[in-house]
């Protein structure tokens, strides 16, 4: 995947990823008063997913913009592009959680007799509860099961041992 990117007919970068992964640009007007934040930036940033069991993350200089100015995105066929401004592993984010890999373990294998039982007690709700009472019990175990990835994705980031093999490739 590659993209170049344009500002009033001047070239200004061309971002890509090789292989899977996702590459986007960001067009953000701010007008936020109470932080003195009136930026119009474009920002362009990639993450590589190549790797079953880490991710690599890039983005490059952010743009300034001015009113009137012409953006121009455009998609390209593969090939090399400029280097990023930033690179980072996902095994070397700061929020990753839990030095230790026994606890860790621990910490998922917890997690995921939660989500079990949770599943287990779904379908025992759609067995005996009306149709609209099932739908909001079903929504807010999905959002309690959603919610336990704040502690999950900072675990496999640090351990990859413990990365279930359905989410290898995917974004941690």
């Amino acid at each position: 995947m590659r993209l170049s990117v344009a500002v009033n007919g001047r070239s200004r970068l061309t971002a890509s990823v090789e292989g899977p992964g996702y590459l986007n640009a960001h067009l953000n007007l701010r007008n936020q008063p109470k932080d003195q934040d009136f930026s119009n930036q474009l920002q362009v940033d990639a993450t590589d997913t190549s790797e079953a069991r880490e991710n690599v993350r890039m983005n490059w200089e952010k743009i300034s913009l001015s009113v009137g100015d012409v953006i121009e995105l455009r998609i390209l066929g593969d090939g090399a592009g400029d280097p990023p401004a930033q690179q980072r592993k996902s095994s070397e984010d700061p929020r990753n959680l839990l030095t230790q890999y026994e606890l860790a373990e621990e910490v998922v294998n917890v997690i995921a007799d939660c989500e079990k039982r949770l599943w287990e007690l779904t379908e025992r709700a759609q067995e005996s509860e009306p149709n609209d009472e099932f739908e909001k019990f079903r929504r807010a175990v999905g959002k309690i099961i959603y919610a336990h990835g704040a502690l999950l994705y900072p675990i496999y980031r640090r351990h990859k041992k413990l990365i279930p093999k359905e989410l290898e490739g995917e974004l941690l």
